[in-house]
């Protein structure tokens, strides 16, 4: 495998690593409602780690790698194009959920983040 790919490789499980802890230090609003509604409550951790996949494989992937594949050489356009895409993305996710402005929001900030730590991953010379 060439460096580079291996580059992408690794800012994918980084940038998941971030997303996953994300969504556990802080849960997000519809997980912390559901404790105590929901028999059993490890159901609950399982509904967000599920989020998590979802958000990661559908989302965050291909948004970074839109990004840092349409601009190699400028980190702040490719970061740009990156959270433009995941933007889109993360609307049709949560339409898909049928779920709130709150929650498109929630979804793209903890995307920020995460896409950042893979755009400078994979940006690096």
């Amino acid at each position: 495998m060439s460096k580079r790919v291996l580059l992408h490789l690794l800012a994918m499980h980084v940038s998941g690593f971030v997303l996953l802890t994300s969504f556990l230090v802080l849960p997000p609003a519809w997980e912390t409602q559901a404790y105590g509604v929901v028999e059993p409550p490890a159901l609950v951790i399982l509904a967000g780690i599920a989020m998590v996949v979802i958000c990661h494989v559908t989302v965050q992937l291909p948004a970074a790698l839109l990004g840092t594949l349409a601009h190699r050489r400028a980190a702040g356009r490719a970061y740009a194009t990156t959270m433009a895409a995941a933007g889109v993305l993360a609307v049709l996710l949560t339409w898909s959920f049928a779920g709130t402005w709150a929650d498109w929001l929630d979804i793209v900030l903890r995307l920020a983040l995460s896409l950042a730590c893979y755009v400078a991953l994979a940006l690096v010379r």
